[in-house]
């Protein structure tokens, strides 16, 4: 019987709470980490998609002498897919064109409860301001951050 316990193998209470100790310290850790780079990465598709909209805003102008307006946020998104920019599946921004008779144009992106659970978050460019400053978001927001932006060449 003796013989027996002694040969018993496997893990001590103690070893076993260490380990969940350092799973728990890890996924402390990795979980904030994770969700920072998801918000990148849906910024980034906003940025992109904005980029095609500053592209066909300026293709439209060379063509009419005009920028165009748009506005998805209301669920109109035949403006957009008629100057060929396809906006209808995107889940965490909506799109808005502003004009101006500058003659200028200004994008916004609004985030939607998808982002971030929340949303009405803004990422904006604004093509009436100089080069480097045109990437803006809203001061107080706490998802989207400066850092997020685009670089523009100075």
């Amino acid at each position: 019987m003796k013989k027996r316990l002694r040969n018993r193998r496997g893990f001590t209470l103690v070893e076993l709470m260490v380990v969940i100790i350092i799973v728990g310290i890890l996924a402390a850790i990795a979980v904030p980490l994770y969700t920072d780079y998801v918000q990148k990465a849906r910024v980034t598709e906003a940025t992109s998609i904005m980029g095609a909209i500053i592209t066909a805003e300026k293709i439209w102008k060379q063509r009419t002498t005009q920028y165009f307006a748009a506005d998805a946020t209301a669920g109109d998104f035949d403006v957009f897919k008629q100057k060929g920019i396809d906006i209808s599946d995107t889940v965490y921004f909506l799109y808005k064109v502003e004009t101006t008779d500058d003659p200028s144009f200004k994008i916004t992106a609004t985030a939607t409860d998808k982002f971030d659970g929340v949303g009405g978050e803004e990422l904006i460019y604004d093509s009436l301001q100089a080069v480097g400053s045109r990437w803006s978001v809203p001061a107080g927001q706490t998802s989207i951050t400066d850092d997020m932006l685009p670089s523009e060449p100075s």
